[in-house]
């Protein structure tokens, strides 16, 4: 359970990472300059947290079916919608170069380069000692 926790800690850090680029985002649009992302900053500010910090709860509190469950789901979601469109776009005709921001392609790259595999490893693990739990029950 402690290399859970452990997990459940990065997922937190890869959180406030991808919250501190859409702040930032919204800083640079405030500017008057280009957004980081083509998702809105303040709606990725707000959404993120309301949709994470309750599985990072569940999974703190040893809810690990429902956890990895939830968990694998949101971050499958996430692989899909924000992490395969930026290495399909890399390999378009127009590049990395008709993203808002070559900065944010890159950053948004290398944030859920780190979060999406550390999400799934949540899951994994959480699979795995329910597993084991249940394994270690006395069949009667």
């Amino acid at each position: 359970m402690d290399h859970l926790k452990w997990v459940i800690k990065m997922q937190l850090m890869w959180l406030t990472a991808a919250i501190t680029f859409h702040v930032v985002s919204l800083i640079r649009v405030s500017m008057g300059m280009a957004s980081l992302s083509i998702s809105p900053p303040m709606a990725s500010i707000v959404q993120l947290p309301i949709i994470v910090l309750p599985i990072l709860y569940l999974g703190w509190k040893s809810h690990i079916v429902s956890y990895a469950f939830i968990n694998g789901l949101a971050f499958g979601v996430l692989f899909h919608l924000a992490y395969l469109p930026r290495i399909i776009m890399y390999f378009s005709p127009e590049g990395i170069s008709s993203y808002p921001s070559v900065v944010g392609w890159y950053g948004g790259i290398l944030i859920n380069t780190f979060g999406i595999p550390i999400g799934f490893y949540g899951s994994y693990l959480a699979l795995r000692l329910a597993w084991k739990k249940k394994a270690n029950q006395s069949v009667v």
